[in-house]
């Protein structure tokens, strides 16, 4: 699946006339000095799409210092094709635009640049590209006036702006770090009617930051706001006051689109209802294609190059006031992090996707409409659905990365669905809220029994809070309706050790259960399935004459596995090969059976399993299981409970369900000496 991020805002065409080349990014400078009154200097105008009506540029040092140029853009066909103005800042053998200054695109904390296009000039888009081989950085004021549209800045090596700096871009606002060398004149013309923008991140540095503070609270919500670059990309918003208004830094409503190191392109079209569709599309990057091999013709399959380890920076929205996620778009060949404090609402399926990387959340990630860490969404399945994939350095559509929910992370949502990679890692330490508001369920629309099922590659690890809550007055018990846990590499592995007791029960639905899938289990907290059974699937290789995967199953001591039946790889192996289990029981495995069948424990294939053969090799620990049938199949070493060097002081525990008895099979495929001693 090649998924495209659509963004609707009432902003000004961004015409692909802006493609131009960029310099060639230099190796990374520190970020340069800037003094209070700098302006943008030794710019020269590179493209210029219709010459004929003004729009002037003012870049005022101070406010008696102004220094204004003016150029020329046709009204005639501007509105029905766009327009733009290009205007690179240093590198120029020919100066025309404040030919004395800093070479470069800056703007101090005293300074400000203003871009005001006449009434007959039809929403030009300008791109200001700095060339001057250092990052650019605004601290002061950067605005589009008139009918100016879109504003872009370009650094091949980074952009930073600061905490003072104020951008009034209603049109929309692209801070891009991304290499555009080489595109030809030919290709140039041509890119300029499919209006789309090529992200090239192959030797760039720097990044993109934007840090807490900046106003960018004028680009409204009818603009856009497109963050792209390599190396760091960092998103910083906080609460801003201006004329005794208080209002948050980047609205909600602003459609913004984060791209952290993904090669591809970011485009945005005038539709037939005037609205502006903005549209990241990651590609697959192939071969590895200079841009001078850019053309009309190969645009749609050209292969732009990503910069694997980008990690992207969130620190957007607080408790009292979260940032809705309706219009934001994150994509990273690398991490993100959802930084501490913020708080993140309403977020949708793909609204963030990464690969090669970890999605770290150590603030709020809530699904639907909460109100910090309180459910508040009643509809069905709000769903942390992350299967969305994405191109990365390969042909092949890919599964996003890891993810970490950090000690100080909560997550709010419905359900909670996530597949990973199989490289990628599943960790909670925070705080995992899931949504309930009946005991009963007939249809999607009566209740909002949530469901937690998790597949990754490598590791599934819970060891924070992992919490059913009721919502809507609802006060009856609150369980997890289904869960699946999956670690599907060979020597994956699953620890379940949330903060208390989960419970996995089914209402008036016929029975579900829990389901395990890894190499190596380790249970340090109880799960009790109500009404189900408990189904654990271990890990063996794709052939059925491959080696066995050996692997181990540990209960806790003060842990309990309980559900109506336990089947411990008694429905065969993960795959077609053979899998090898030992069992470490210092906790209680209970098969609860129901009211007219007593429970059974399964300890390897009892039957001809549908998938690989998993065999059981010791059985031991200071715990007990009880059923009211127990079964042994393919054992290959021995049950006991070793504490002493006298055997018959030794053994492991058996109970038989209330009033009832014990039936005990056992089926002893070892090729040594085995022992089998109960207590």
């Amino acid at each position: 699946m090649n998924p495209q991020h659509h963004m609707r805002f009432a902003a000004k065409p961004l015409t692909a006339a802006i493609l131009v080349a960029l310099a060639s990014p230099a190796a990374f400078a520190a970020t340069p000095t800037i003094t209070p009154s700098q302006v943008p200097g030794q710019g020269a105008i590179t493209y210029n799409t219709y010459p004929s009506a003004p729009i002037t540029v003012t870049a005022a040092a101070s406010p008696t210092a102004p220094i204004t140029q003016q150029w020329s853009l046709s009204a005639t066909t501007a509105q029905t094709q766009g327009a733009a103005v290009v205007i690179q800042w240093g590198g120029n053998s020919n100066p025309t635009l404040n030919a004395n200054g800093t070479a470069g695109f800056n703007i101090g904390a005293q300074a400000g640049v203003e871009f005001d296009g006449s009434a007959n000039v039809s929403y030009a888009s300008v791109l200001n590209i700095d060339a001057s081989g250092n990052p650019s950085v605004i601290l002061g004021q950067l605005s589009a006036a008139g009918s100016v549209g879109a504003l872009f800045v370009a650094n091949a090596n980074g952009i930073v702006v600061g905490a003072s700096a104020v951008i009034t871009a209603p049109g929309g606002l692209g801070l891009v770090n991304a290499n555009l060398t080489g595109i030809s004149s030919s290709a140039f013309a041509a890119l300029q009617s499919k209006g789309e923008l090529p992200l090239d991140f192959q030797g760039v540095t720097g990044g993109v930051t934007i840090e807490p503070g900046a106003d960018l609270s004028s680009i409204g919500t009818y603009g856009f706001l497109l963050v792209a670059g390599a190396n760091n990309v960092n998103v910083g918003g906080a609460f801003v006051s201006s004329g005794g208004v208080t209002r948050y830094s980047i609205p909600n409503g602003t459609s913004v689109v984060v791209d952290g190191g993904v090669g591809g392109v970011f485009s945005a079209v005038a539709s037939s209802s005037s609205m502006v569709v903005a549209t990241v599309t990651p590609q697959d990057s192939g071969p590895v294609q200079p841009l001078s091999a850019l053309s009309a013709g190969n645009l749609s399959t050209f292969s732009y190059q990503d910069a694997p380890g980008t990690t992207v920076g969130l620190n957007l929205g607080i408790t009292t006031s979260p940032y809705s996620a309706t219009n934001l778009s994150v994509l990273a060949n690398g991490n993100v992090v959802n930084a501490t404090g913020a708080d993140l609402t309403q977020v949708t399926a793909g609204t963030l996707q990464w690969i090669n990387g970890t999605f770290t959340n150590n603030g709020v990630y809530d699904f639907g409409d909460q109100t910090g860490s309180t459910l508040t969404y009643t509809g069905w399945n709000t769903d942390f659905y992350s299967v969305e994939s994405i191109y990365g350095n390969g042909s092949q559509a890919q599964s996003i990365g890891s993810f970490l929910n950090a000690s100080a992370g909560t997550v709010n949502g419905g359900s909670f669905y996530y597949m990973g990679s199989s490289q990628a890692e599943f960790t909670n330490l925070g705080t995992i809220y899931l949504g309930q508001n009946s005991s009963s369920y007939t249809s999607p629309s009566s209740a909002l029994i949530p469901t937690f099922h998790v597949s990754v590659g490598q590791s599934v690890n819970l060891e924070g809070s992992l919490t059913p809550v009721g919502i809507d007055g609802y006060t009856g018990s609150t369980y997890i309706f289904d869960m699946r846990l999956t670690a599907s590499a060979t020597g994956g592995s699953i620890l379940f050790d949330p903060a208390s007791p989960v419970t996995v029960a089914n209402g008036s639905l016929s029975p579900v259960g829990a389901y395990f899938t890894a190499t190596n289990v380790d249970m340090g907290q109880s799960l009790n399935v109500e009404k189900g059974d408990f189904t654990f699937y271990p890990n063996s290789a794709t052939s059925a004459d491959a080696a066995p995967i050996s692997g181990s199953f540990t209960i806790a001591s003060g842990a309990t596995l309980s559900a109506d039946n336990l089947y411990m790889g008694s429905s065969g192996a993960a795959n077609a090969g053979p899998a090898y289990t030992s069992y470490k029981i210092d906790g209680s495995m209970v098969a609860t059976g129901t009211s007219s069948t007593p429970g059974s424990a399964l300890l390897g294939d009892f039957v001809t399993p549908l998938h690989g053969k998993a065999s059981v090799f010791n059985v031991s620990g200071a715990g007990s299981i009880t059923a009211g049938t127990l079964t042994f199949s393919n054992l290959l070493g021995s049950v006991n409970n070793i504490t002493t060097g006298q055997i018959l002081a030794n053994g492991f525990k058996v109970n038989a369900p209330t009033g009832g008895e014990v039936n005990i099979s056992v089926s002893a495929d070892g090729s040594a000496p085995q022992g089998f001693n109960l207590n």
